[in-house]
């Protein structure tokens, strides 16, 4: 399981962009990205603040890591949350290293140039029931002028609504007339997931069509359909999951289902082990976010 956007922190993954072996990588991701990584990682400036930064350290870092494991390790499925799916397309070997870093970065840019031109927010929805959820959800979507949808669907009970000021501030105050007590709005700069994304969602696929993919050697549970991927589906999926919900507890599900039952978070963070730790008993969970936790995972 490789993390999404939201998980990042200062100086994240430096003890493997640090690595000696790495040195060339981050060159390369240097002269693609068009900043350098080490500095951006500090924050001095606020790029953990903003997607066009975010996003392609995120990815970076969680590649680095993958790299590193899967010297010594097997790996039987993959999915990735949101920006985490990009990791999961490279560790299944359809993008290169270099190919994964730019297309990434022409996702970032468009997701913050979309967030300039279409404003937008989110905010968690903790302990409310998902029926109701989306009554309400499709109550205000029948004003022209508001916008609102589930964009994550992190467990039974934890959700993500994403949209526009209007809508995203209306649903907050039927919400709260539920009494639902736990509404968090997100540190992001956007309405991701979304109808809000449509438009650069276009562009990313007109960008997706011109990139060289291999087909997948490990299956990929997608976030748009909580199953593996179709290759021949790819960039349509990839457009698709711009403005469509991200189906994350599902995914697990099906994986169990399909006999699964040993999960590692791979990146900054720990947000998708403690939600499938706290959802799914009887399954092995573990992350991996600094090179110290390699050492403790050969120990297991």
């Amino acid at each position: 399981m490789f993390s999404g956007q939201g998980s990042q922190y200062p100086l994240m993954g430096l003890d493997f962009i640090n690595l000696e072996s790495n040195k060339n990588k981050i060159k390369t991701a240097n002269q693609i990205l068009g900043f350098d990584v080490k500095k951006a990682l500090k924050n001095i400036n606020g790029e953990l603040e903003q997607t066009k930064y975010v996003q392609p350290l995120m990815v970076l870092v969680s590649m680095l890591i993958y790299d590193e494991f899967k010297k010594n390790h097997h790996i039987d499925g993959l999915t990735g949350f949101s920006l985490g799916e990009y990791t999961a397309l490279y560790a299944a070997g359809i993008y290169d290293f270099e190919t994964t870093l730019k297309l990434v970065k022409k996702r970032s840019e468009l997701m913050e140039e979309a967030s300039i031109n279409y404003p937008g927010k989110m905010a968690a929805v903790l302990n409310f029931d998902l029926e109701k959820l989306n009554k309400i959800v499709n109550k205000i979507n029948n004003d022209n002028d508001k916008i609102v949808t589930i964009a994550n669907y992190n467990s039974k009970k934890q959700f993500v609504i994403s949209g526009n000021e209007m809508g995203i501030n209306e649903t907050i105050k039927l919400l709260k007339e539920e009494n639902v007590r736990r509404i968090i709005p997100l540190n992001v700069s956007g309405g991701f997931h979304s109808k809000l994304m449509y438009k650069p969602s276009e562009k990313l696929y007109e960008y997706l069509i011109t990139l060289t993919k291999t087909k997948n050697k490990i299956p990929i549970y997608m976030n748009t359909t909580a199953d593996k991927l179709i290759f021949e589906k790819l960039e349509n999926e990839l457009q698709r999951q711009m403005y469509s919900s991200v189906y994350f507890y599902q995914s697990i599900e099906k994986m169990i289902k399909d006999g699964y039952n040993t999960f590692i978070e791979i990146g900054p963070g720990k947000v998708l082990s403690n939600l499938v730790k706290r959802n799914y008993n009887n399954i092995n969970v573990y992350n991996i976010e600094y090179y110290n936790d390699l050492k403790k995972w050969e120990e297991i």
